[in-house]
Order: C-alpha cells, then sequence, then structure tokens
C-alpha cells in the first residue's frame, strides 16, 4: 500500500483505511473455512477460557499489541516512515524483551538473527528471479501493450477490471509483489481511471490482487515461508491452500463489484 500510494501520490492514510474492511472480510472468510476446515477433521479443541483468563492474556501480551498500534499509528500519523517504523520496531522489541518479558539474552539474539537470515535469503533468491522477469517485462514493452489492449477492448468499468484483475493475478503468480507494483500500477491506474474508478479503490483492488498471488502456486512466497516452518513439502502446503484462495477471491470479486467497502472509511473519516 505504502508504495501504490508512493507511485500514484496518493494518500498512504488514506490507503490504509480503504483496506481495513476489506481486510476484516478477508479474516473473516478465512476464519470460516478454517473452522470448517477443523471441523470435518475433528481436530482437537483447546478448552474455553473464562473472562478472567482471557483478562490475563490480555495483560500478558499488552506490551506485543503496542509495537502492532505504535507501527501502525506511527505510519499513519506521519511520525515516522515505514523503513524508520521497521528500526523502531525492533529497537522496541529489543527492550520489551530484555527488560519486560525478560527472556532475551544475547544467545536468543544471535538465533534470532540467524533465523531471519536463513528465511531472508530464500526468499530473496525468490525475489531476484522475480525482478529479472519484471526486467524483461519492461524491456519488451509488455505493460504498455497491456495497457493499450484493455483499452481497445472494451470502456465498461466492471470488465476493465475484470481485465486488470486477471492480469495482476497471473503476474502475482509469478512475480515479486513490489516488483509488480512497480512495474504495472501506475499504468493500470490511468486505464482504470480513465473508465472512472476511484483511484483509492483501484489502489485496494490491486494490492489485494498481489497478496493473493502471495499464495498462489507455483511461486508464493508466503507458501515457501510457510513450508519452511511448518516443514512440508511445497506441494502439500499448496494443496492445503486451494479453499483459502477461493475464498480470498470471492473477497476480491466482492471489493471490486462494491467500491463502498473500501470508500466508506476514508470518506467518513478523511
Amino acid at each position: 500500500m505504502i508504495i501504490a500510494a508512493t507511485l500514484s501520490g496518493l494518500s498512504v492514510g488514506k490507503i490504509f483505511l480503504a483496506g481495513a474492511l476489506p481486510g476484516l472480510m478477508l479474516g473473516v472468510g478465512l476464519m470460516v473455512v478454517a473452522y470448517y476446515i477443523s471441523r470435518k477433521n475433528n481436530y482437537p479443541k483447546h478448552p474455553r477460557s473464562s473472562i478472567g483468563k482471557i483478562m490475563r492474556s490480555f495483560v500478558d501480551t499488552f506490551w506485543a499489541l503496542v509495537m502492532t498500534a505504535l507501527i501502525l499509528f506511527g505510519i499513519i500519523g506521519g511520525i515516522f516512515t515505514p523503513t524508520e517504523a521497521s528500526i523502531i520496531a525492533v529497537i522496541y522489541a529489543l527492550i520489551i524483551g530484555f527488560f519486560v518479558y525478560r527472556r532475551l539474552n544475547l544467545r536468543n539474539v544471535y538465533q534470532v538473527i540467524m533465523d531471519s537470515m536463513k528465511t531472508s535469503a530464500s526468499l530473496m533468491v525468490l525475489v531476484g528471479f522475480a525482478n529479472l522477469f519484471g526486467w524483461i517485462l519492461i524491456t519488451e514493452r509488455f505493460p504498455q501493450i497491456i495497457s493499450e489492449s484493455i483499452s481497445s477492448f472494451s470502456s465498461n468499468k466492471y470488465v476493465v477490471l475484470l481485465l486488470i484483475n486477471l492480469l495482476l493475478i497471473f503476474v502475482g503468480t509469478f512475480m515479486e509483489t513490489i516488483a509488480a507494483l512497480l512495474v504495472l500500477f501506475p499504468i493500470l491506474l490511468k486505464v482504470a481511471i480513465t473508465v472512472g474508478v476511484d483511484p483509492i479503490h483501484f489502489a485496494v483492488i490491486a494490492v489485494l490482487n498481489l497478496i493473493i498471488g502471495l499464495t498462489t502456486p507455483p511461486v508464493g512466497v508466503c507458501l515457501f515461508v510457510a513450508s519452511s516452518i511448518g516443514k512440508e513439502s511445497i506441494g502439500k502446503v499448496s494443496k492445503a491452500s486451494l479453499p483459502f484462495l477461493g475464498v480470498s477471491f470471492l473477497v476480491l470479486i466482492f471489493v471490486t463489484l462494491f467500491p463502498q467497502i473500501s470508500l466508506f472509511l476514508p470518506n467518513w473519516l478523511m
């Protein structure tokens, strides 16, 4: 969202707010799928928690939750940039881990750094090849050709959005998200505005498409992360992700067809 705002001159705060309701819809939809699969496979249940236990858990996790609020409202409020937010988050986590929870020590920190390096290295290989793919697309004028083709095919807003959705899903499957935004977003935004699509609404559609691409085989970066953490084959993880992908596509359709899902909060609050 920050990259999309930077490329287009749109408000980061507005795009963040525009993504809130689609994000909640996506979260609830994935919860429903997870609940159904759990019931179907008869997974073990966690004992129901009492109000007292919930409150104790909230107190235990309060300082961790503060970090989320610190990052989110710091960026939306313009207090610091996303890069600065990442640095502040690391410093905050170190302070809380060492002096509040007291579970961090130098050995833990070393292990965290090593684990992060391994995960980052595996992802950077994918990102590197995705950027190479992006360079090939730019060299062959692929974005311009696609833009001209969509514009000449139809002037109907919903037909254009359908074609853009199909394109972004396809590209997001093979290409790293930020690289795809850099290559395609400015050009497709012009096409969308031409047929009467609100730029904030389109930014949410584009970002939603590309984050779905993060979980779409064969090059879904999040699938590789989950496979690495869960120590399962990428084939098994990809197959298990299909019901969740179905819900994600359903949310994408609703967000595309009903602009107020995205625009209600920014129009109301800003």
